[in-house]
Formats: structure tokens, C-alpha cells, sequence
């Protein structure tokens, strides 16, 4: 069984090296695809994340038309490096644009074993200085 401070650092490591890679924190609804197998051992063509980007620059949201779309990525599907492995950063509106480029895209991470994170870490600020579980009691309470 893996020690839980282990996962816990390791999760903290993985999210340090995707603010400076993005310059920013994984955004809730946003999944990143790790070029990087369960196994450890990176992926390859070691240009995998532009290519799936690449397939996925014409899918955008709506009413986000860019005259030389074909020419730039999509917003919903952005390459990306993260601590030296090639990654790229899903937004799940995709799914909401087409659900089979959305589909297509997690069933390349799961059919090539990659590792994926997904955002949907929740921060509550506790009031008053009192505990963030205490707080969460308070307002479902």
C-alpha cells in the first residue's frame, strides 16, 4: 500500500511543476494528459502532444472564431511542458463543443496508459480563522 505522505508530495510536486509550466493552476474542469506512462517510462513520439493538439485545433467554443484558426491551437486542447515531459491541458467544454473529439482524446490517455491529473481540487477559505471542515458544517448545516 503506498504511503499517503508519499502520494501527497508527489501529488504537491506534480502540481508545482504545472503552475510554472502554465503559469497558472490547473483551472477546475481541466484535465492533463502527462506524456509519461503508469509504468514511468515517457511516450513516445516525442512529439505526441502537438500532434494531439494539432487534431484538436479545430474544435473551439462557441463563438470563439479565429480566421486563421488552422493555424494555432485550440483553447480546449493545449500542448504544454511539465517538468521536462510533454503534456497537454483538456478543458471539458470540449465535450460540450464535440463529445467525440472529448471521448477520442481520454481514450488515447487511457489507451496508451498515460498519466493524467485531474482539477478538481476544492480550497474553502474558513471565516474567522476556524477550520475549513467546521466552515463546510456551518453552511451545509
Amino acid at each position: 500500500m503506498p504511503d499517503p505522505v508519499d502520494s501527497s508530495a508527489a501529488l504537491s510536486a506534480v502540481r508545482n511543476a504545472v503552475r510554472q509550466a502554465l503559469n497558472r493552476d490547473l483551472q477546475p474542469g481541466e484535465i492533463l494528459l502527462l506524456g509519461r506512462t503508469h509504468e514511468g517510462r515517457l511516450f513516445r513520439p516525442s512529439d505526441w502532444a502537438e500532434r494531439l493538439a494539432g487534431v484538436m485545433s479545430r474544435f473551439r467554443p462557441r463563438g470563439a472564431g479565429h480566421s486563421e484558426g488552422h493555424l494555432c491551437y485550440s483553447p480546449l486542447c493545449m500542448p504544454t511542458l511539465v517538468d521536462g515531459v510533454r503534456a497537454v491541458v483538456v478543458s471539458r467544454e470540449l465535450a460540450d463543443v464535440e463529445p467525440m473529439a472529448y471521448d477520442f482524446v481520454l481514450r488515447f490517455a487511457r489507451d496508451n496508459n498515460l498519466e493524467t491529473v485531474e482539477a478538481c481540487m476544492l480550497e474553502i477559505d474558513p471565516p474567522n480563522g476556524s477550520s475549513g471542515v467546521d466552515a463546510a458544517r456551518r453552511r451545509v448545516a
